[in-house]
């Protein structure tokens, strides 16, 4: 079976991004023959897959495309190019670029299946021109942010989207919120989870030094990310300010709220590095020596840095996120590995209520300050977790099933 992968965003550089590559990655095992539409810079390296993939890079910042790729976040890891910016020109180079992309790749490669990610603008158009091929549309929970943020071609979205043959959800509970806004039937839509490398992120065994705890924070530097309350949160620790650390890995596009939080460590009396952005391996180790991962964020899909973390043996602390205690499962939950936050009131989709911070900045120290006592006092040994089920090519396989039930 030949399976056609689109996004409108780069391949590699966000959680969508890896959330692709692992579904590729688990369906090379299987033995599906796949294919790749995919926004790049006009300097970025096309050589993004391995020969086997047959890869059709819609670029920007270009003649055809004359500004930079979009973004479904407001923030980017890259110069991107925020939707609610876009005018009728943009929109326009946007859908005839990745049509004749598209058409290119039906002929040339002929798939069986196509699944876009995210249920947005560009698989809104992919199923508009595409009428002879199943279309699946997989949700990562940031396009139903812009479709409750922004008017951009919303009733053209909603219409196509509808129109898809299967629309794949994180979690219960956006399957819900999918099936309210497109106004499809309940079977139309899976729930499949999320996954994560196994043959990268695994627990190296080191023997970590409990004197100087390191916290450690993966994902784009924003505000929606909750990064401001967790420098105050940490901030606020009785300890000796050798004895704590935190790591900040990834990037960020918007300078303004970039700077903002780099004012707001300053004012910390611990070593707070960011680190910038990392590959897979990098990440790995990183977790590997870290204590505790921390993930503040006000709004998320279903993020894999959580089971990244977990596999590599560090201890997480998360905020509720919809979808995310159901996903994990008993065995997890139960496992002491693991606290959840509650979340602030939102005013708007990763927009906390003001009131509300203080109240969410002292839970978060709370459970920031047993699991470092516990450090410690080394009160902390827990057992490792299985965790086979929720590597990529569990979701495959998941994916598989559904796609042999649909065909």
């Amino acid at each position: 079976m030949n399976i056609l992968h689109i996004t409108a965003q780069k391949p590699n550089s966000t959680g969508s991004g890896v959330y692709m590559c692992g579904i590729i990655k688990g369906f090379e095992e299987l033995g599906y023959k796949q294919g790749v539409i995919a926004g790049i810079d006009i300097e970025d390296d096309e050589l993004c897959f391995s020969n086997d993939i047959s890869f059709y890079p819609v670029k920007f910042r270009t003649k055809e495309l004359d500004f930079d790729l979009v973004g479904m976040s407001d923030s980017m890891p890259y110069n991107s190019t925020r939707y609610r910016d876009l005018n009728l020109d943009m929109v326009e180079k946007f859908k005839g670029e990745f049509s004749r992309k598209i058409k290119e790749a039906i002929n040339n490669f002929k798939p069986d299946l196509i699944i876009c990610h995210h249920l947005y603008l560009l698989t809104a158009l992919t199923r508009e021109i595409v009428k002879d091929i199943k279309i699946f549309g997989l949700c990562h929970g940031t396009c139903l942010r812009q479709l409750g943020n922004i008017d951009l071609e919303k009733e053209y979205i909603i219409s196509n989207i509808g129109k898809l043959d299967k629309i794949l959800a994180l979690h219960s509970k956006q399957k819900h919120i999918i099936k309210e806004i497109f106004a499809v039937d309940e079977s139309k839509v899976e729930v499949i989870g999320s996954g994560y490398n196994k043959d990268i992120f695994y627990d190296k065994e080191y023997e970590l030094d409990d004197r100087v705890i390191n916290f450690t924070y993966a994902g784009k530097i924003c505000k929606s990310k909750g990064l401001k309350s967790l420098v105050k949160s940490i901030s606020k620790l009785d300890y000796s300010k050798n004895s704590i650390q935190l790591n900040i890995v990834g990037n960020g596009s918007d300078i303004q709220q970039y700077e903002e939080i780099i004012e707001e460590t300053k004012k910390s009396p611990f070593k707070i590095e960011f680190l910038g952005r990392l590959d897979q391996n990098q990440l790995s180790e990183i977790f590997n020596k870290s204590h505790i991962f921390i993930l503040p964020s006000f709004y998320e899909g279903l993020p894999v840095v959580v089971l990244e973390a977990l596999a590599c043996g560090s201890q997480v602390i998360t905020t509720d996120i919809d979808g995310v205690k159901d996903w994990m499962g008993d065995e997890i939950n139960n496992s002491g590995k693991i606290d959840y936050v509650k979340l602030p009131r939102m005013k708007g989709q990763g927009i906390p209520v003001e009131e509300d911070l203080e109240r969410f900045e002292d839970d978060l120290y709370k459970a920031i300050k047993i699991r470092t006592n516990n450090l410690i006092n080394r009160k902390s040994k827990i057992n490792n977790i299985n965790m086979n089920n929720k590597t990529w090519n569990g979701l495959s396989l998941r994916i598989s099933e559904i796609i042999e039930n649909r065909l």
